[in-house]
């Protein structure tokens, strides 16, 4: 079981090359204009939206304060500049920590109009079928992506949360705390890509759960390269979003390719 989960790893990372190669091939490297684009505005907004929350914290921190400890002991003096300045600086990390940890969901909402788009693409090409464009089916696609990643956010904030009360127990704990937030996340964004996949081969979300529960290793090791990348300090969030056109390509070629297999094995 554990070998096979390797050797599913090693293809997940290893599909980063095939699907930078077959980006190149069919002259698709013109979808990495979108992600730029996204980084954009999302600096801005994300940034500004980031400045009114942590104020706002920091004003409703600051009145309870003085509400519990009375207005005389706060107002003015050194006392209260110093909490003042600690309110303020906690509420910016606070934030900034929020939208680093939850910045990879927010790209596959905001791209996943781009991300079913390709997906078809990808798909047409990969079976020799002509690409055609369905509106309906498009914005239903779009809905289940956004879905999905709302649902995997929730899961994984569950589990980071009780990763996180586990990493109180010293040494062993940290390591367990540390390895299964890298896996956790890793697996619900490798699960987000093969997902745009599940849904337009018509599989339910319980059907694309089963699905990608087999192929655990995939997920992890598509979503462990993106997941990396958010890692990274300053630039983390701007690279995985350029990163995210192929590791959904990687996704979509793996399941392509697997669905492909099938059927010539069925067939022979």
């Amino acid at each position: 079981m554990v070998k096979n989960y390797i050797t599913q790893f090693k293809k997940g990372i290893i599909a980063y090359k095939k699907a930078f190669i077959f980006l190149l091939k069919n002259k698709l490297m013109y979808f990495f204009i979108f992600p730029i684009i996204f980084n954009f505005f999302l600096s801005y907004l994300g940034f500004y939206f980031i400045e009114i929350a942590s104020d706002y914290l920091h004003d409703q921190a600051l009145f309870l304060i003085n509400s519990v400890m009375g207005t005389i002991v706060l107002k003015g003096g050194v006392i209260s500049k110093v909490i003042s300045i600690a309110l303020w600086i906690f509420s910016k990390i606070l934030f900034l920590f929020l939208f680093f940890m939850f910045s990879g969901y927010i790209t596959i909402i905001i791209l996943s109009p781009i991300f079913t788009f390709l997906s078809e693409k990808i798909a047409a090409i990969k079976n020799g079928y002509s690409f055609s464009f369905n509106l309906s089916q498009f914005f239903k696609d779009i809905l289940r992506a956004c879905f999905i990643a709302i649902r995997n956010i929730f899961i994984q904030f569950i589990l980071m949360f009780l990763f996180f009360l586990l990493g109180f127990v010293p040494l062993i704990g940290w390591g367990i705390s540390i390895l299964g937030n890298i896996i956790v996340a890793s697996y619900f964004y490798g699960f987000s890509f093969i997902d745009f996949s599940n849904e337009r081969n018509k599989l339910s979300i319980k059907e694309s759960v089963n699905f990608i529960r087999k192929k655990y290793g995939i997920a992890i090791g598509i979503g462990s390269v993106f997941y990396c990348c958010l890692l990274i300090p300053l630039v983390g969030s701007f690279l995985a979003s350029l990163l995210s056109i192929l590791s959904l390509t990687a996704a979509t070629i793996y399941v392509e390719e697997m669905n492909i297999s099938t059927i010539d094995l069925q067939s022979s």
